[in-house]
């Protein structure tokens, strides 16, 4: 009976922690159609979400990549699949390879550190955003 209690007890309070590990192929499979942006006057690319990229929305999930720096003053990077000198900023990776990194707690990172994240998967739709973004998200 005491175990029994005791494995009810771990699932009832880990079922809420529960994470998926993601790889950047997940989001391969994610296109893009071009649609014109009034605001900046330009044609942009708008993710076109297939149903299992939908079913990861909202999810806590963990993804391993290089740090982008965007603005390291001011702590802001992104997570790529790929390191700086081939990325999506510099090389030919589509915007499906990098994500936006909302930290929960700023911290420093160096340009192509390889580092592991969990944190809450967003997809946004926003042409002037990147499609991806882990918010919340901790080492």
């Amino acid at each position: 009976m005491k175990r029994l209690a005791l494995i009810l007890f771990i699932n009832l309070f880990t079922a809420g922690y529960a994470q998926e590990r993601l790889t950047w192929s997940t989001f391969e499979r994610l296109n893009f159609e071009e649609v014109y942006e009034p605001t900046t006057a330009s044609w942009v690319q708008v993710p076109v979400w297939t149903e299992e990229l939908k079913q990861w929305n909202g999810k806590t999930v963990q993804i391993t990549g290089y740090i982008i720096a965007l603005d390291a003053v001011n702590g802001q990077y992104a997570l790529s699949a790929f390191p700086f000198s081939s990325c999506f900023f510099c090389g030919a990776a589509g915007p499906e390879s990098v994500l936006e990194l909302d930290l929960k707690m700023k911290e420093k990172y160096l340009t192509d550190e390889v580092i592991t994240f969990k944190g809450v998967l967003e997809l946004n739709a926003d042409p002037l955003k990147f499609p991806l973004t882990l918010r919340n998200a901790i080492e």
